[in-house]
């Protein structure tokens, strides 16, 4: 702070300042405060130079070229920080008045502000620090007062006409230049799907009148005839269509050489080697011959062949023959068929446990020359605790993985075509998973999965998976090992039924200031069979394979809401909701169907796993001082809330609170106060931090320091704990101060 407090003008030259910034004073504006403070706002962006960057109110990085002085070699750490981790003064020398004045005319211009006034001086006060005052009349914005399109003879006119009902520019609306380009835009794309192939946005013309008078704007949308070519006014269809499937760039030979060409339906397929059935292009196509041009099946098209997931490089032209036909080439280069990935990963929970895993997998493209996708995975890690007063079991994991996938739907006897630009996936999974805590458990579970992936757009996917079947066998190796409870995690038997998953991520894209993240999810398990065969847990436990089955419903909806008030400002907050109940053959739901709080991504301020359920006290020892190695719950509420910052570069800050608890759905004698009551809202832990971030584009390394505030298991008036925090109390430190290390960001 001391450092950050030094002036950063004080070593500026005689008669120099450092310019800060912009005030915008707007007077004689007639339209709302917020429409007001957007202008303030848009016309100090204008302004240039830029002032020095700020961090949380501080030029840090003007501070430290400052520290770092002038550097007597080229290179080196001084030079560094002071090049590279510095920022130069911007200098209130470097400010131009009048051209700061005419940007903002040009602004207000193309805002319908004809008759604005802009006056601006630069204003240096005693600490040399100096500020562009910009005062401005707006005077009256000129607002449409009619719109229309000068029609003529042409067919292209008739179909621009027929549109207008559809025009972004409507009488009333203000004068906006950026709204003009966007109608002409609109014209172009729409005009795309009618088969004008070679029509642009420039070959229109929108003329505002403002000669009217009272503020007003006649605008008239009319067709530059004297530029357009006579091909823009053609409407195009398709003709024959050329699929190269094993293209490669160096070649030059492949877009003549279609000896060996096999039609499927529309589509003529170039493939020598027959490396691929040529129907999977009939499927993946949006295109079809005869059909007008079309920007939109272009581009679905282009996207479907790249979402096959087979090809590295996609790529298409469009050849005109004769009078208003178009050839279409499309040249595809695929991947290498086979290919191996190793990967090495370490892990840290914030219960001083640490871990390594290791990935070996293999993968198959185009399996059956039907662009399938076959997957074999082999993974094994080991998990220790380093230190802390529990000692915990090691944990050793092994597993095998085999997916298949088909860029199609496969349901039997029902063909299903999509005009999605994503293709459908249907998905194939076979996994088996060994895991062995030392002197404690020994768990043997095995999974298989039939099911379906696909997109409404880039925004929207589903998962659907009819069957799921996993069958978990668990061996106990002793009793009370380290003084551990560990029947909380015991479940042996058969999980049956389908799960659905639908997501909406608002964030794909550019980046918008207000952003929303939703997953929905429904795993059912036994509810026809338990049903039939009238099961109940306690009177009428039923088996299947001779092995006892889960019953229960599950939902779990997450909410994510993103404010990015600058680029370098996000305010981020999530709400979790998830329940389950079990019902029939189960008093509770299997321990890797239930939730759990605490940990990096969850309640950073709570030991992993150990916050719940309810009010239990997993932290303090049973009358027989046995410990938890964990705890799991049928029922989970949370919410977060983080405010991140960049700091420099890569290096972000956050600031953060999490509050949530699991709970029962049934009583359970092990974990009094663990049930879901009406009175859950006085249940929640709740906790507070701040972390940094370190994003390296391809990694994200993230340190979360959190402290609890309230804790859930404590006599209801002494749930929070705000006046026991004692950073000096090095007892109150280990207890209370949970630092978490993590890969990305926990929401």
């Amino acid at each position: 702070m001391l450092f950050l407090a030094c002036s950063n003008s004080k070593r500026l030259a005689d008669g120099e300042s450092l310019f800060i910034g912009s005030k915008v004073h707007i007077k004689d504006f007639q339209g709302k405060k917020s429409e007001r403070k957007l202008m303030q706002n848009d016309l100090a962006a204008q302004v240039r130079p830029r002032p020095n960057k700020t961090t949380l109110g501080m030029r840090l990085k003007l501070a430290i070229y400052n520290f770092a002085g002038n550097p007597r070699k080229e290179k080196g750490f001084r030079n560094w920080l002071r090049t590279k981790a510095g920022e130069p003064p911007v200098l209130g020398s470097s400010v131009r008045t009048e051209a700061n004045k005419a940007l903002a005319l040009n602004y207000l211009e193309n805002r319908g502000y004809f008759t604005a006034k802009v006056g601006a001086h630069l204003e240096v006060n005693k600490k040399k620090k100096s500020t562009l005052i910009m005062d401005v009349t707006a005077g009256n914005q000129y607002t449409l007062e009619s719109v229309r399109f000068r029609n003529d003879s042409s067919q292209i006119a008739h179909d621009i006409d027929s549109s207008f009902a559809e025009s972004l520019l409507q009488p009333g609306a203000p004068y906006n230049l950026s709204l003009i380009k966007a109608e002409r835009t609109r014209i172009d794309r729409m005009l795309k799907e009618k088969g004008y192939f070679y029509f642009t946005p420039e070959y229109i013309l929108i003329v505002a009148d403002t000669g009217r008078g009272d503020n007003k704007i006649r605008a008239t949308v009319q067709l530059k005839h004297k530029e357009i070519p006579t091909e823009a006014y053609t409407k195009y269809s398709i003709n024959d269509i050329y699929i190269f499937a094993n293209y490669r760039l160096q070649s030059q030979r492949q877009d003549t050489n279609m000896a060996d060409r096999v039609q499927v339906d529309d589509y003529y397929v170039v493939d020598p080697k027959h490396k691929f059935k040529p129907q999977i292009f009939s499927q993946a196509m949006i295109f079809e011959k005869g059909d007008l041009y079309s920007l939109d099946d272009q581009n679905k098209s282009l996207s479907r062949l790249v979402n096959m997931g087979t090809f590295k490089f996609v790529k298409n032209r469009f050849e005109p023959v004769q009078d208003s036909l178009l050839d279409v080439f499309y040249y595809l280069t695929p991947f290498p068929k086979k290919s191996l990935r190793f990967e090495i990963g370490a892990l840290t929970q914030n219960d001083n446990r640490a871990g390594t895993r290791g990935t070996i997998s293999w993968k198959h493209r185009n399996t059956f020359k039907g662009a399938e996708e076959m997957l074999f995975r082999i993974n094994g890690g080991v998990e220790a605790q380093y230190s802390g007063e529990q000692k915990r079991p090691n944990i050793y994991n092994l597993g095998a993985e085999f997916n298949l996938s088909f860029p199609r739907f496969v349901i039997p006897f029902i063909n299903v075509q999509t005009q999605s630009q994503y293709l459908p996936r249907t998905l194939i999974k076979l996994k088996y998973n060994y895991e062995f805590e030392s002197r404690l458990l020994r768990i043997n579970s095995y999974t298989a999965s039939y099911g379906y992936d696909w997109k409404e757009g880039p925004r929207k996917e589903h998962q659907l998976f009819p069957f799921n079947f996993t069958y978990v066998k668990t061996d106990t190796l002793g009793q009370n090992v380290n003084r551990l409870l560990y029947g909380n995690l015991l479940f042996d038997g058969i999980i049956v039924g389908p799960t659905y998953e639908f997501t909406y991520n608002s964030q794909i894209g550019t980046q918008r200031k207000h952003a929303i993240y939703f997953d929905g999810l429904i795993d059912l398990s036994g509810n026809i069979l338990g049903l039939a065969q009238k099961a109940d847990y306690a009177t009428n436990p039923r088996e299947l394979f001779g092995q006892p089955y889960a019953q229960y419903i599950k939902a779990v909806p997450d909410f994510r809401y993103y404010f990015h008030p600058s680029k370098a400002t996000t305010l981020a907050v999530r709400l979790l909701a998830g329940m389950g109940i079990p019902y029939g053959n189960s008093a509770q739901l299997p321990n890797i169907k239930q939730f759990w709080a605490g940990g990096n991504s969850d309640l950073r301020g709570f030991p992993s796993r150990l916050a719940g359920p309810g009010t239990f006290d997993a932290s303090e020892p049973n009358e027989d001082s046995t410990k938890y190695i964990q705890t799991l719950g049928d029922i989970k509420l949370e919410g977060n809330i983080e405010l991140r910052q960049n700091l420099y570069k890569f290096l972000n800050g956050a600031l953060f609170v999490d509050a949530g608890n699991i709970w029962l759905y049934r009583d359970n004698a092990a974990f009094p106060g663990g049930k879901f009551t009406n009175n859950f809202y006085k249940e929640f832990n709740a906790n507070m931090g701040a972390g940094l971030r370190f994003d390296f584009s391809i990694l994200v390394l993230r340190l979360d320091l959190g402290i609890p505030i309230r804790k859930a298991w404590l006599p209801e008036d002494e749930r929070w704990v705000f006046n026991k925090i004692n950073f000096s109390d090095k007892d109150w430190r280990r207890q209370n101060l949970i630092l978490n290390i993590a890969i990305g960001y926990p929401f």
